[in-house]
């Protein structure tokens, strides 16, 4: 349980057994950079899900303890720190850190209608261009966040990025006050510099498709073939590259996605991950897609069930992850976001850094904890102070995505 530090930011993370003794063992650790002079004015709050009914407490005593009225933040089933992730326990992670008052403005609930447009926020975009708009969501709520979301982008402007809270139970936001429902968040001005990326830890699998025939949440068609005969030669396809074995001899049918006992032995490792279905981001120099799952196969009809609405026309390719693509991923999007700060800015000295990843990613293939996600990233951008949960949809340039890590960094 160390504490980070730079030049603007301070940071801890810890578990415990309940709710005060975990917030007193990081409070004794922010509580040793608070001087006279330190200016801190704003905190980053994120507690777990086993900490939720406890969550006006949390914020009242960090409030009293550091003298720190702006806090953002949310619940999640995973939080992670500096180097650190704790999965499915009691535990708080807390950044803290500086800003000029009038660089940020953080807004309460937002719904469709986007009623976050209260006068301090109208007063504020008057006088400032939004940079980043960083938000907290709640995936149960009556208006469904991606429009929210989308809204938000079309009104406020910047670039919209952060989550939706993860609980087993009862979902929280901070937003300088306990908040249920809707979308949470603060707008940073044009004057705080920041960079972002996004790792999709999935490796296709296949060429890219066009569904040919689709309505609601169901692909009946894919290039004109049954949509389930396209997903079994993908599949079949990856599996010729992976083992090296004659096409004839691999079997990859309805029984066999259905029934894992069904499955060759000697490529039953393939299986190991998951495999889904990821829809190509129009006009995106990135090469990006959103993943979705897939949630039914129809041997009758030949179709498959994914959880997104699809239609005629739009394209769709297979993915595969597990915990090697994900590694794989994650590095290569952590090297490439270093460089590019690199090239842009002379140097890599980021401040402080907030982490959102998709809940997915912290357990292994077999439903077990999975740790190591943090520590990758330590060891590549080094001992920053770092704050984040694992989300349960992840926001970036105000798309929903699913099984991703987005890392933005403040410069």
């Amino acid at each position: 349980m160390p504490l980070f530090t730079s030049s603007q930011f301070a940071s801890a993370s810890a578990s415990g057994t309940d709710w005060r003794d975990t917030s007193k063992a990081i409070l004794e650790q922010l509580e040793t950079v608070r001087t006279s002079g330190d200016n801190f004015n704003f905190g980053f709050l994120y507690i777990s899900d086993y900490l939720a009914d406890d969550a006006a407490s949390i914020l009242n005593l960090f409030r009293s303890v550091l003298g720190i009225e702006n806090w953002t933040g949310c619940t999640g089933i995973g939080i992670c720190g500096s180097g650190e992730e704790y999965i499915d326990q009691p535990a708080i992670s807390a950044m803290i850190g500086y800003f000029d008052e009038s660089e940020f403005c953080i807004f309460p609930l937002a719904g469709a209608d986007i009623s976050l447009t209260g006068e301090h926020i109208k007063s504020w975009l008057e006088h400032n261009d939004s940079m980043l708009v960083y938000v907290h969501g709640d995936p149960t709520s009556e208006t469904d966040p991606a429009l929210t979301l989308r809204e938000l982008d079309n009104t406020v402007g910047g670039y919209v990025t952060g989550g939706l809270s993860s609980a087993r139970t009862k979902h929280v936001q901070y937003a300088n006050d306990v908040c249920e429902g809707g979308v949470t968040g603060v707008i940073f001005s044009q004057d705080i510099k920041v960079a972002t990326a996004l790792s999709q830890g999935c490796t296709p699998i296949g060429a890219v498709h066009t569904v040919t025939r689709g309505a609601e949440n169901i692909i009946r068609e894919l290039d004109e073939e049954k949509a389930i005969t396209v997903f079994e030669n993908d599949l079949r396809s990856m599996a010729i590259k992976k083992i090296d074995q004659d096409h004839d001899q691999i079997l990859i049918d309805q029984e066999s996605l259905e029934n894992k006992d069904a499955v060759p032995e000697e490529f039953k490792h393939l299986f190991k991950g998951e495999v889904h279905i990821a829809f190509p981001v129009s006009g995106s120099d990135q090469k990006d897609y959103l993943v979705r799952s897939i949630t039914g196969l129809d041997p009758h009809e030949g179709s498959i069930s994914v959880s997104q609405n699809v239609s005629s026309g739009e394209t769709a390719m297979f993915v595969h992850r597990d915990e090697k693509t994900l590694e794989k991923d994650l590095c290569a999007m952590l090297i490439g976001l270093r460089e590019r700060v690199q090239k842009e800015t002379g140097s890599f000295e980021p401040k402080g850094a907030l982490y959102v990843s998709c809940v997915a990613r912290a357990f292994s293939d077999k439903g077990e904890k999975k740790l190591g996600e943090m520590k990758l990233i330590k060891d590549i951008i080094g001992e920053v102070p770092l704050a984040g949960f694992y989300a349960s949809g992840e926001t970036a340039g105000s798309r929903l995505y699913n099984y991703t890590g987005i890392l933005t960094l403040f410069l």
